[in-house]
């Protein structure tokens, strides 16, 4: 199938403009069990006098306060982050505890007196604190291997990889997964934790939490759970065509009754062309997790890990897993270039560590080669200056939560598009990017009622059925907010109260 590929492959570039505030807040820590810089700085004495943990005054002695200042970005930026290679070659030995920042060395110091976290064998809740949330993203859990001598910094060499996941969606400003101990595990540890952004700066978190493991109440569960699914195909066929940037792979769920369920897709392009097979599977089993119960998982039994997982180094393992083994998926490539459309180049403007953050009040830059109108189609309204240049100025001064915004600038010469993203930081706003508005128990009769002939931008509410809904995205016409949340509840209408 061919789609109309007048795509405009704008170079949208953003910078801040001279004499607005650059820094922009990030990003989180492991709560539970608590990071390393986490406890310390919960301790208390990195400002004035002495840390009371022996292990911590010795941070600060090497360092001083800024890994305590800076507890929510132990992060490196790493382009090619699915190569391990390339993340340990960033990243060395003895480096884990603060990712390579030469400013926070001191939390990997060597010291046998960090404060532990005591977990017992079989599953906890880990608990990650998100003071600016990013999605999509995924998450490796590492922990010290039988026998590592902790008194040692921490080597890649010391690690075992003991639990994968997939793009965790956030709640409350807080990411929860349930986390397996080993059962053959004990005594003191570290766990590791890889918080890795999908993005093409490829920024990625680092923690180490300090803990005791100990027998207890919670061992694995008995008896040891089978797999529950049926296999079906490979998720992406032997035989599958190569792709070009601007195609979109479409994933269909086939039900028994050979009707298309849901459909998944995503566009290929230079952010994802190496890896857009894991995040389409990744956005597949996430949502038949949320709202199937785990009926369709793409990947494979995990013997020795006892549960399903996505194999991202090895595709023969990865295939179309459903509890009704009469379903089935169906991949097929939509061309997203008709080979006829030159490129629109343009100046590319980076922002601080290039991750689409700014704060609020800040100035974002487009640049293209050539004039556009730039209209918005997800977030509060914010205002658009010198629209339909080739230079368009985006103030975010009316931003007053944490929020994504998105926009579309057309080419006015042109048919040739390009949507773009980035997230804006209210600085009194909390954590949670999409906080809940002040709800009305009771819709106001006077209040704008939802109007099928109207646009909606992403973050407005309207009254329908005695009831308030928030459009998410650009929207116009189409069901019902009632309808469109029944039958999907990630649609562009939600409650908002």
């Amino acid at each position: 199938m061919k789609a109309n590929k007048n795509i405009l492959k704008v170079a949208v570039g953003m910078a801040m403009l001279s004499g607005l505030p650059t820094a922009a807040n990030a990003h989180g820590w492991s709560e539970f069990p608590s990071a390393r810089q986490n406890t310390c700085y919960e301790q208390g004495g990195v400002w004035s006098g002495n840390p009371p943990n022996a292990a911590c005054a010795q941070a600060k002695e090497i360092s001083g306060t800024y890994p305590f200042v800076q507890r929510n970005e132990y992060a490196k930026n790493i382009t090619d982050y699915n190569n391990m290679a390339a993340v340990k070659a960033a990243i060395p030995d003895g480096t884990l505890c603060y990712a390579n920042d030469p400013q926070k060395k001191g939390m990997g110091a060597p010291h046998t007196a960090w404060t532990r976290t005591e977990l017992n064998t079989g599953t906890f809740e880990f608990v990650f604190n998100a003071t600016a949330p990013h999605n999509p993203s995924f998450w490796e859990f590492y922990l010290t291997k039988p026998g590592v001598d902790l008194s040692k910094a921490l080597a890649w060499g010391d690690l075992d990889l003991i639990q994968t996941e997939g793009n965790i969606p956030v709640s409350g400003g807080k990411y929860r997964m349930n986390v397996t101990i080993p059962s053959d595990r004990s005594g003191d540890a570290i766990l590791f934790v890889r918080w890795q952004r999908d993005d093409a700066a490829g920024e990625g978190f680092y923690n180490c939490s300090d803990i005791t493991i100990v027998g207890g109440e919670t061992p694995p569960p008995e008896p040891t759970p089978e797999p529950d699914l049926v296999k079906g195909d490979l998720y992406i066929p032997v035989n599958f065509a190569g792709l070009d940037l601007g195609d979109t792979v479409k994933y269909d769920i086939i039900n028994k009754y050979g009707e298309v369920a849901r459909s998944f897709d995503i566009v290929v392009d230079g952010s994802n062309a190496n890896d857009w097979e894991r995040l389409l599977a990744s956005e597949i089993n996430g949502w038949h997790a949320e709202f199937k119960d785990g009926a369709v998982f793409i990947g494979d039994w995990h013997e020795e890990m006892s549960h399903y997982m996505y194999f991202q180094n090895d595709p023969s393992r990865n295939f179309f897993n459903s509890k009704d083994g009469s379903a089935s998926g169906v991949i097929s490539v939509i061309d997203g270039d008709d080979g006829n459309v030159e490129p629109l180049t343009g100046d590319i403007y980076e922002l601080v560590k290039s991750d689409n953050v700014v704060n609020a009040g800040d100035k974002v830059v487009i640049a293209t080669s050539e004039a556009a109108n730039l209209t918005q189609t997800q977030g509060s309204v914010v205002s658009i200056q010198n629209n339909g240049t080739a230079s368009i100025v985006v103030d975010t001064s009316a931003i007053t939560q944490n929020e994504t915004l998105s926009f579309v600038a057309n080419a006015i010469n042109s048919e040739r598009a390009e949507t773009f993203t980035f997230e804006v930081i209210a600085e009194d706003s909390g954590v949670d990017p999409d906080p809940t508005p002040d709800p009305d128990p009771t819709p106001d009769p006077d209040g704008d009622a939802w109007d099928v002939a109207k646009t909606y931008l992403g973050g407005e509410i309207v009254t329908y059925d005695a009831q308030n809904w928030k459009a998410q995205w650009w929207i116009q016409g189409g069901d019902n907010p009632k309808a469109v949340y029944q039958k999907d509840q990630w649609g562009v209408w939600r409650p908002a109260n």
